[in-house]
Formats: structure tokens, sequence, C-alpha cells
């Protein structure tokens, strides 16, 4: 259970006319169901199932699940099968800046933030597939190396590629939801003295349909390409990432999104306390017809404690 108070203020270009709240409280809780059994060979296998038990910050008409992610998962020396509803290897890989708050500035509908009409994404969270329905391979760890690969038939978990549309850094009005995507992760995590070092790498590809212009259901593609670092020393963190966004449509591309996003940060943590502060950014092409760019930039100042 995470719940946090917010207070936010912004430029009024963003606002665009509308009301916006300054102050919010926001929060997220779930409920864990997990298992776990190990073979007489050593092999482990495992379940988990999250089950909603608040409302977050998203959870706009339709879109806050009953059950979030649900997955198997079988692990050993040759490495982790994972079958099921979850992240993608590259998202479960990632360095990013660290946060230690719940304060999501990335999503869409928080009442204290609005963002340019394009930009509905500023982490730089890889993947098009979301919490879809997958099969996941993670290697074993070779001296701090780790290397994985998803593939997703489409981003709905029920497998209908017609009910959900991509997400990258910004949503494009003539893209549909995925057929396929394919994810790779690398990382490389190993302790020189003091420090913690975490370097990470990925990459996904996608095809986007797009039925309503498009007869042969193909929309174009998107590719989405990321890096992060994140090193840890005493109780401090320091951590960025970068990713990079391009999409191209075949059909009626009236919103190009292809675009940047960027974030870095510095927290410390003593005990059940932290305190982190990060800046985000985001930039994306905007409109086919006048190649304006939509930007986002903000400062989080958060802190946590946890019993």
């Amino acid at each position: 259970m995470e719940y946090c108070a917010v207070g936010a203020t912004q430029d009024d270009d963003f606002k665009a006319g509308a009301r916006v709240n300054n102050f919010d409280v926001q929060g997220e809780s779930e409920i864990y169901f997990r298992g776990e059994t190990t073979l007489d060979k050593g092999m482990l296998i495992g379940v988990m199932v999250q089950l909603e038990a608040g409302p977050d910050n998203n959870a706009t008409a339709g879109e806050q699940d009953i059950i979030d992610e649900s997955y198997m998962y079988v692990s050993g020396k040759y490495g982790k099968l994972i079958l099921g509803s979850t992240d993608n290897v590259a998202h479960q890989m990632r360095a990013t800046a660290p946060n230690a708050s719940y304060m999501e500035i990335d999503d869409t509908n928080t009442s204290y933030l609005l963002k340019p009409g394009n930009v509905t994404d500023i982490i730089t969270d890889i993947g098009f597939d979301g919490e879809a329905n997958k099969i996941s391979y993670m290697t074993p760890k070779f001296y701090g190396l780790q290397g994985g690969i998803t593939y997703a038939s489409s981003n709905d978990s029920s497998g209908d590629d017609q009910s959900a549309r991509s997400e990258a850094v910004a949503k494009a009005t003539a893209a549909g939801p995925i057929e396929e995507a394919w994810a790779f992760g690398l990382a490389y995590e190993r302790t020189i003295g003091p420090v913690g070092m975490l370097l990470s790498g990925g990459y996904t590809i996608a095809d986007l349909y797009n039925g309503a212009t498009n007869t042969n259901n193909m929309g174009g593609s998107a590719q989405d390409f990321s890096g992060g670092l994140s090193l840890t020393y005493g109780g401090f963190t320091l951590g960025g990432s970068v990713r990079r966004v391009l999409e191209s449509f075949t059909m009626d591309a009236t919103t190009n999104p292809t675009g940047w996003a960027w974030d870095a940060g510095l927290m410390y943590a003593e005990g059940p306390c932290a305190v982190s502060l990060s800046y985000r950014s985001a930039e994306i092409q905007g409109s086919a017809a006048d190649r304006d760019k939509d930007t986002v930039a903000v400062w989080a100042l958060g802190g946590k404690l946890r019993a």
C-alpha cells in the first residue's frame, strides 16, 4: 500500500484555461497472492497474482483492472522462464532515476498536472506491450551480465488486437493496438569496492494495427530504445536513463509520436526513510501538419517512510 500527499505547480501554457488542483492525495493498494516450490533437482516454480485493492491515480472509467499482473515462472541453473501478464524483460532489467515517493508524474490522468495533448508518457520505461500476456526468458547471470528476450502476440491480455491501443512516449490518433512485439534486455550489475553499479540497455519493436484506415490491418511499426545507469554508495543512489521512440504509420499519419524522454535523480535512504530529487523531460514531434514539438519538463522532490 502506497499513499502520498502531492503538491505541484506548473506553467500556465500547459493549462489552456483548464482548472487544475495544486494539491492532491494519491495512492494505490494491491494484494499479492504468491506461491513457490522447489523441486528435488533444485528447479524453482512460482506463481504471482496481484489483486487491485484501492484506487490509483490513473483509474478512469474502464482502466482500473481487478487483476493487475498474473503470471508463472520457472527458474533454475539455465535461467528463468516467465509466462503470463507482466512487464517485458527490457522493463524488468532497466536502470532509471531513483524515486522515493509514489508521485507518478508520468500518468495521463493526474489531477495535479496537465500535459500537452500528444505527450502521454514522460518516463523512460521501455515497451509497447504493457502488462499483456507474453513469454519471456532471462539468462543466468554470468559475471554480473544478464540478457533477456520477450515475445507478446498483442498488447491486450485477452489476445484481441482490437481492444487496446499501443503505448509509447506519445499516443498517436492514427495508431491502433499492436499486432505483436519483441523486447530485448541486457543488464550488467556488479560491486566495485563500496560502489554498486547497474548498467542496462533495452530494445523493443512492434507492428501496429490500424483497422479503421488500413484494410491490411497494418498501421506501421514502432521501435523503442533505452539505456540507464544506477550507482549506489552507502545510502546514496544516483541514476538516470534515456529513451528514444520511433513510430511510423503507413496510412493517415496525422501525428508523429517520434521523440525522446530522459530522467536523472539522486536519492538518500537510511532505515525506513528516503528522500529524492529528480528531473524528467520529454520532447515529442507533435502534429504532422505543423511539426510543432510538445515538451514536458518536471522537477520532483519526494520522500517516504516505510513501516
